[in-house]
């Protein structure tokens, strides 16, 4: 591996193929033969389907150290189109070689199942966020459920406006959201990161 993660146990090392990927050009399509399951080093990487009058409805954006697509691994075919959003790294693992390796090492299985597992409940979590109504309460709850430290810290994973889309917002109204929490003190800006100073009613966090 060019990229090492720690999610990248040694039995996977010698299974995977890199590959580099421009923006807009498609990992995979929906319905294609589910051979891979992939893990994105560099980049990001947009999964989405079609909706009942065949409108692009994006249902997932894999970030730089997540895997994408393992739910195909026991899939015959892919169940949602990925393109990459931003020049990717991608490495992918065939799905034949991935099963018989959870088959025959209950370690590797258990590690796997929890890297999984760590994936589902951050999925969870940005479906709870996107229920949210408000910008200013997805930006909070993006900060206390993301965020690092007492502080709350959290690093930006592209620009603004590929936050913008994590949080099902406009670019335009989420810079307007974090110009007015900036400046009712709720939030601090730094370069490359968001810092949640306090939440309304409270003197701190």
């Amino acid at each position: 591996m060019t990229s090492p993660r720690p999610e990248w146990l040694a039995a996977l090392a010698h299974l995977a193929v890199e590959r580099t990927y421009d923006a807009g050009e498609a990992v995979f399509r929906l319905g294609a033969a589910a051979r891979h399951v992939h893990f994105l080093a560099e980049g990001r990487v947009t999964l989405s389907r079609f909706g009942p009058r065949g409108e692009e409805v994006a249902i997932h954006a894999a970030r730089a150290g997540e895997f994408f697509a393992e739910a195909s691994l026991h899939s015959e075919r892919y169940h949602c189109t990925a393109v990459v959003a931003r020049p990717a790294l991608v490495a992918s693992i065939p799905s034949d070689e991935l099963r018989a390796l959870l088959r025959r090492d209950a370690e590797f299985a258990m590690q796997w199942l929890a890297i999984v597992s760590r994936q589902l409940r951050q999925a969870r979590t940005r479906v709870e966020r996107l229920c949210l109504k408000g910008a200013r309460e997805r930006v909070r709850h993006l900060l206390l459920t993301e965020g690092s430290g007492a502080a709350h810290r959290y690093t930006l994973h592209g620009s603004v406006k590929d936050l913008a889309v994590d949080l099902g917002l406009t670019h335009e109204a989420l810079y307007r959201t974090l110009a007015a929490m900036e400046r009712e003190n709720l939030i601090l800006r730094e370069e490359g990161s968001l810092v949640l100073v306090r939440q309304p009613g409270f003197p701190g966090v």
